[in-house]
């Protein structure tokens, strides 16, 4: 395993326990679980936007993804807030279990950015790129392969969502 292995790993485990603490001290899982969709959507559109704007305002693709990102996910944390205390959502017994799932996918989220801020900044035949094949850790928080294997099997299956999954 390689050093970022270690670190989106390290990632992964600190936001979980992190998220387990505040959904006990929230009060209800529907925090963490708000602040987890708004990290996914941050992400989604910070990957979407960056390479445009950076073109449109003469700035390098790493550095409009940073700033893009980190300003969607302050306006996620906000929104998540205040949604919480709309709804309060809470599962009572499973509010730990459910906060610490939560936590899981805002951990990865946050791993897979800093892994392509990584990749972006050094290019993709940077140290990272070049071996990301051989760290199992990183390799999926970057690339989703056991998720998009699940889909493909759902897919075929026909249990899956309407959509497939192998095409872009």
């Amino acid at each position: 395993m390689f050093w970022f292995d270690w670190m989106s790993l390290g990632i992964v485990v600190v936001v979980a326990i992190i998220q387990t603490v505040r959904t006990s001290k929230a009060g209800g899982m529907g925090l963490t679980l708000f602040e987890a969709a708004g990290l996914v959507a941050a992400a989604v559109g910070a990957n979407s936007l960056a390479g445009s704007l950076a073109q449109a305002i003469g700035v390098q693709p790493v550095v409009s993804l940073i700033v893009i990102f980190l300003i969607f996910a302050v306006l996620a944390f906000i929104f998540a807030h205040w949604l919480f205390g709309v709804t309060g959502w809470s599962f009572e017994s499973l509010d730990g279990l459910l906060g610490f799932f939560w936590g899981v996918v805002a951990g990865w989220v946050i791993a897979h950015m800093v892994l392509r801020i990584i990749i972006m900044s050094q290019g993709e035949n940077g140290a990272v790129a070049e071996v990301m094949a051989n760290a199992p850790i990183a390799r999926e928080v970057y690339s989703f392969r056991t998720w998009n294997a699940l889909m493909a099997l759902l897919f075929k299956a026909r249990l899956g969502p309407e959509f497939n999954p192998d095409v872009n």
